[in-house]
């Protein structure tokens, strides 16, 4: 009995001892983030999905797999590869992409934004509008057939500034003055510029605003910029770049042309910080279109100073007396 009873321990001891040895690995490897295949029987390092997203508490879809924590939450011991993530909540636009998982690596998909698929709206214009401005100092402008008028962004303390309602049909753009006391406007071959407040020494209800017509483009316009100040603004056309003056009370406007294209520039940009302005052309002697070099104008330092020497010296050759 004793001699069984021997036996029987020694089995189980060596039983436990080669179970030990067996799962010692297998432990050790999920310890570490290693997985076992036994389909194919390969050992693989394995990789985390980390979702957040905004609003949280949002459900998460693996493959089509849905898992039952919200975000935020953590995906792990995913096998490498590439995987479906879907991201939904009720309410709101789903969101989805294929994201690849990397041993023993973190795949964040952390700054989701869901967004609402209704949102409330609110008419902030009662009546029909022709196009509108918005201001830095919180101030919407509406082109109405009924007139110029001003409001808060929310509506309120709406005011008529001026009756004129003959705007384009195709406004391509419109951008205020640095000084925010003018506002520019502009359609295929025309520009035109409102002077807001004029009228604050006018008796009380009179217009406050004034539009003019400030240059007639023989060439389709590409974009117009108010250069530093509010007393020019630059043209640019599929011809040239114009400096326009914006001087009250003249006939005629002084106008100077400060660059010629070779071709119908591609891009246009304006640095008003720096002052600088970008374009593509090409050279005279291209052969191709497709020949453009970027180039820069930069409208500072002296720039200023010449083109008033060029519209003084305009000035004096039409009998204009210098000033």
């Amino acid at each position: 009995m004793k001699n069984t009873d021997k036996i029987m321990r020694s089995i189980a001891f060596y039983t436990a001892l080669a179970a030990f040895f067996i799962l010692l690995p297998i432990v050790l490897s999920y310890a570490l983030g290693y997985k076992i295949d036994y389909h194919s029987l390969k050992v693989y390092k394995t990789g985390i999905i980390h979702v957040s997203s905004h609003p949280a508490g949002a459900s998460v879809y693996i493959n089509g797999k849905p898992y039952n924590d919200l975000t935020p939450m953590s995906i792990e011991d995913l096998k490498p590869g590439i995987y479906k993530v879907e991201v939904r909540r009720e309410g709101f636009y789903p969101w989805e992409r294929e994201m690849e998982v990397r041993p023993n690596m973190v795949t964040k998909a952390d700054r989701i934004i869901l967004f609402p698929v209704t949102r409330e709206m609110k008419k902030v214009a009662t009546s029909e509008i022709a196009d509108f401005a918005i201001s830095e100092n919180g101030k919407i402008y509406y082109l109405t057939r009924y007139g110029l008028f001003r409001s808060d962004l929310d509506g309120g303390s709406l005011k008529k500034l001026l009756g004129y309602s003959d705007w384009p049909k195709n406004i391509i753009s419109k951008k205020f003055s640095p000084e925010m006391d003018k506002l520019l406007y502009f359609d295929n071959y025309k520009v035109f510029v409102i002077q807001l407040d004029v009228g604050k020494m006018q008796p009380k209800g009179g217009e406050i605003a004034k539009v003019e017509e400030v240059f007639a483009s023989p060439d389709p316009i590409v974009d117009v910029f108010w250069y530093p100040g509010s007393n020019y603004i630059m043209t640019v056309s599929e011809k040239d770049i114009k400096v326009i003056e914006l001087r009250e009370g003249v006939l005629k406007r002084n106008i100077a042309s400060i660059y010629k294209f070779n071709s119908r520039p591609q891009g246009v940009y304006y640095n008003d910080d720096a002052g600088i302005l970008y374009f593509t052309d090409k050279k005279s002697d291209a052969v191709s279109d497709e020949d453009r070099f970027l180039y820069k104008l930069e409208l500072k330092d002296n720039f200023f100073e010449n083109i008033i020497r060029m519209l003084v010296k305009k000035e004096t050759n039409e009998g204009y007396e210098k000033r």
